[in-house]
Parts: C-alpha cells; structure tokens; sequence
C-alpha cells in the first residue's frame, strides 16, 4: 500500500489543482461541453436548407414567375433578392448576402412557345464548396424538371402517350444505391469528425497543460520528492483523473450524436469505446513527448495545438486519403483522430464487422506506447532540473 501513497498524493494533488485553475475548467470541462452544445445545435437540421439565392427576371412573364416559384419551393433554396440587372446580383454575391443569382433572360416566355431553346444563367459561389453545391444541385434540379415538363407537353400535343413521352425524354434512368448515410445527411458525417477532433484537442491540450504548468513553475523537483523519485507514480497520478473524466466527457459526445441526435450506429459498441480510450491514451502520450522536446511551456502548447488542429486534414473528413501524394498519406497514420475517426465510421455509419477495426485499435495501440517511450528518459531529466529552459 506504501507504494500508491506517492501516486495517490499526486492525484489528489491534481484534482485540487484541476478546481483551482481557471484554464484547467475551461479546457477540461467547460469547452467539451459547450462543443457538444455548439455542434449538435449548428447541424441540428441535418443538410443546409433555406440558402439565400438572388433572381434576376428581366422577363416578368407568367412562366418566368413559374420557374422563380419552383426554385423557391426547392427546400435548398430560398429566394430572397430581386436585383433590377445582373451586376446587382453579382455584388451580392460578392458581399456575401446570397450564395447565387440566377438570371431569366428577356423574350424568355416568347421563345418557348416558339420552340427555341432558351438559356437561365445560374452564378454562384464554389469558394463555398458546401453551399455552392446544394445551391448548384437545387437550380439543375428545377430547371431538369421543368424542362422534362415542357418536353413531355410537346410530344403529347403530337398525340404521343405520357407513358411514350416519359421514356422518350428519358430512355436510360438511373438507379442510385448510397451504401454510407443513406439519408445524405451533413450532419452524421461531419459532427462525427468535428465533435471527435475537438475533444482529442482538449485531451491534448489538459494533459500539455497539467504537466507543463508545473514545469513552467519550477515545481518538478517538489512532485519528483512527493513521488520519491518515480516518473511512472507522477504521470499515472496526473494523467489518470484526466483519462477517466475524459472517458466520460466523450460517452457524452457519443451520447449527444447516437443517442439526442439519433445518429444511425449498427457496429459494435464495445469497439467503439476501447477506441475512445485509446484515442484518449495516445493524446496524453503524445502531449508528454511535446512537453519532452519542448523548451518553453508556450512552445509545448503551440505544438501541441498545431497538431491536433492539423489532424482534422489528415483525417480523410476534408480531403480522401488515398487522394493525397504517398509521403502525405504516411504521415497521415501518426495521428491518432485518424485512426479513430475511421474505426468510427466503420462501427457506426457503414455497419462493418468488428474485424475491419482491428487495425485501428492496433494502431492506436502504438501511438499511446511509442511517443512516451520516445519521451521517457527526457522527461525524467525535465522534472530532476525542475523546470523547462525557458520561463514563457
């Protein structure tokens, strides 16, 4: 029993600590919390809806209004500006107060019932990849369909059966099958990736945070002499409060998506979870290797926030892995969010066997046991000098 006395002091120690320090309760309890809030409140609907598009009539026709009415309808869209001319719309677009302008040209009414092919212009946005796509999505969407009308109208009128009309407008159809989120819903997809990569960057920054805050204050030699001189009963004290809160701040974030937000999960459960401590594991790990190599507290903090922060395009969620050049997609595999992330989607969203996720659990196993390794003998020298080279 003699043995935990030094580990347990130092936990003690540091859930007093955790209450005392205001950036402690910001990092550790109050940002999880309001990143829950934040993200299940912002995608709450699932897929961007009512996004304000400009239309430019320079017809003012009964058909022109026909075609402005169907885009309204268009659950994507909605239309909120009438400028008199093109440039107008355009500087809205510019000002950031509508994702496109569509333009009706003049005689356009005249020249369908004249049988000329007419054109609507659709501008819009594609620095804005997500809004830009939907608004593009919406407009062909519209336009499809009232053209298919148009078309199937005319043979009628030349005595040709709807059921003729229909396969003659579109001889091929297409039959799609989404295999993963078969609802196209944002949300599942990307609160998954943004909700995870924010609580491993808490995760990251606690533990750069808890350790480097007593090495900024010259306090390492006074933990070494509460641990007799044991690294192993200091990091196992400081860290473990963290891992087993964050084991449950992160039940939490699995909760707000599967369960409050309804999220569809058909894997394993059990998976899931050695996943989330694992990811949790490999956090603090590297946060130590940080704290290691660093010289300054700040240094360790900037560090360790650039690569939680980078893991997020290293992901897969932003940009295909397998799209990145070969040296890219190695690098990809020292992040923890990486893996995890993946491991996620499999036992969730597509529903794989648990065997598919043994290589990320594998792989999250190494990155919690070589970054400390890496760090140990540098940390033991760290806290026998006390502090970091440099007091900032």
């Amino acid at each position: 029993m003699s043995k935990m006395n030094p580990f347990l002091r130092i936990a003690k120690r540091e859930i007093a600590l955790l209450f005392n320090s205001k950036s402690s309760i910001a990092l550790a309890i109050l940002l999880p919390f309001i990143s829950i809030l934040f993200f299940n409140t912002l995608l709450s609907e699932g897929v961007a809806r009512d996004l304000p598009v400009a239309v430019v009539d320079l017809d003012h026709t009964a058909t022109s209004r026909n075609v402005i009415a169907q885009l309204d309808a268009a659950p994507e869209i909605k239309i909120g500006f009438y400028p008199i001319n093109q440039q107008k719309g355009e500087e809205l677009i510019r000002l950031g107060k509508a994702y496109g302008v569509i333009t009706i040209p003049q005689n356009f009414e005249a020249d369908l019932k004249s049988g000329k092919q007419v054109n609507i212009i659709n501008q819009y946005n594609s620095n804005l990849l997500l809004a830009g796509g939907l608004e593009y999505k919406a407009f062909r969407k519209v336009i499809g369909t009232i053209s298919a009308g148009i078309n199937i109208e005319k043979q009628r009128k030349k005595g040709v059966s709807l059921q003729q009309a229909l396969i003659n407008y579109q001889p091929i159809v297409a039959e799609n099958h989404v295999l993963s989120n078969p609802y196209t819903n944002y949300s599942y997809y990307l609160n998954t990736g943004f909700l995870t990569m924010f609580f491993q960057l808490f995760v990251m920054l606690t533990t750069i945070y808890c350790f480097g805050a007593d090495l900024k204050y010259s306090k390492g030699n006074k933990l070494l002499s509460i641990a007799n001189g044991s690294l192993l009963a200091i990091i196992l004290g400081k860290v473990l409060p963290y891992t087993i809160w964050f084991l449950l701040v992160g039940i939490i974030t699995l909760l707000s998506m599967y369960v409050w937000q309804d999220f569809p999960f058909s894997g394993s459960k059990i998976m899931v979870l050695v996943g989330l401590l694992l990811l949790i594991l490999a956090n603090q790990s590297l946060a130590l290797f940080f704290i290691s190599v660093s010289s300054s507290f700040r240094e360790a903090l900037t560090i360790g926030s650039g690569f939680g922060a980078v893991s997020l395009s290293f992901s897969g969620i932003t940009f295909p892995i397998f799209g990145m050049p070969i040296l890219l997609q190695w690098l990809s595999q020292i992040f923890p969010f990486t893996h995890f992330f993946e491991l996620l989607l499999d036992q969730s969203q597509r529903g794989f066997p648990t065997f598919y996720s043994v290589r990320s659990i594998v792989i999250l196993v190494i990155l919690c046991i070589v970054p400390i390794t890496l760090s140990w003998f540098k940390l033991k020298r760290l806290f026998l000098k006390g502090k970091f080279h440099h007091n900032i």
